[in-house]
Order: C-alpha cells, then structure tokens, then sequence
C-alpha cells in the first residue's frame, strides 16, 4: 500500500461515514476500500475500526449480495478479529459456517480460534479441536498443526501436543498455509 493510498482512505474516513460511503461506492468498492483499511500499512486502528462500521454497513444495505456468499461473513469475522470485538467475530464466523458445506479450512480454523477470547469463549478448546481435525482432514495446513499443539498444551495432552510438534518439526520449509479470509476475493 503506497502513502498516497493510506492518505486516500484515511480522507473517505473523514469525509463519510461509513454509512454514506457504502451507499457512493457500492457493494464490491466497499469491500475492497474496508481490506484496504484493515490492512493498512499503519496499522492505524481508527480506519480498522472504520472497515468494520463499513462492512457492517453493506450487510445493512446490500443483503442480497452479502447473503450470496459465505466469504463475506468470514471477512467480517476477520475484521472483528483484528479490532478486538470477540463475540462478533464468533458470530459473524458463526453465519459463513453456516452458509457453506463443507466449511472450508480456513474458516474452521478461525472459527477454532474463537475458543481464546476473554471471558466466556463461545467454543470450547475441545469443541476448537474438533474443528481444527475436521479443517486438516484433507491437507495438513501449517496454521491448523500449530494450533492443535497449542490446543493440546491448553488442555494437558502431553502425548498429542508432542505428537503435533513432531509433525510441525517435519514441515519444516514445506509448510503448506491456509489462505487469508481476507484473501477470499483474490480467488
């Protein structure tokens, strides 16, 4: 992302609202300025924020398209990963799962993930187990090893999380990794 780019998002956050952006710019214009803006090279959290309100806004405005697949919920989701709203990154992982079958890898490793949050974690670390085997039951992703090692940590397993270290250990230099929710778009 060059400077000229950030400054250019960094203006439509000023000058609309998110609201008022989503209705100029229109559905696939809004989800490619919110990547934009949740991937900034700043790491400015006001446009993080901003991306959120915006994708939140074209679920609003444009339902027919947003419930057409589930990639935009799972990038919902990832947005709310990365500003630190929990429950609504489980929800919103929540709704692709349930508009795909069979979920795709990525997705059941984030929604994995949901069982680390503060509080009450809306999955259990079995529940995120049973999730991660189900997303590696195909292809072993580098991402979903690494987490089912965690898991096993978490839960006491020492006999499975040396099992997933050894596994990890032999990847080495040919990790096969999950793509990006936020990459959905490119495919």
């Amino acid at each position: 992302m060059t400077i000229n780019y950030y400054k250019s998002l960094k203006k439509k956050s000023e000058e609309y609202t998110p609201s008022e952006l989503a209705s100029l710019v229109g559905f696939d214009e809004g989800l490619r300025i919110s990547r934009g803006m949740l991937n900034n090279d700043e790491w400015d959290e006001t446009l993080q924020e901003y991306a959120a309100n915006l994708l939140e806004e074209l679920r609003k405005k444009y339902p027919i398209q947003w419930n057409s697949s589930w990639k935009f919920d799972a990038f919902l989701g990832y947005a709310y990963h990365i500003i630190l709203k929990y429950d609504e990154r489980y929800a919103a992982y929540k709704r692709a799962v349930e508009k795909i079958t069979p979920p795709p890898p990525q997705l059941l490793i984030a929604m994995a993930r949901c069982c680390w949050a503060p509080g009450v974690p809306p999955i259990t670390e079995e529940e995120a187990i049973s999730l991660v085997k189900q997303a590696l039951s195909k292809t072993i992703y580098y991402e979903g090893a690494s987490l089912l090692r965690g898991l096993y940590k978490a839960t006491g397993n020492a006999k499975e999380q040396a099992h997933w270290e050894v596994v990890l250990k032999n990847m080495e230099g040919k990790e096969v990794c999950l793509p990006s929710l936020d990459e959905v778009f490119d495919t």
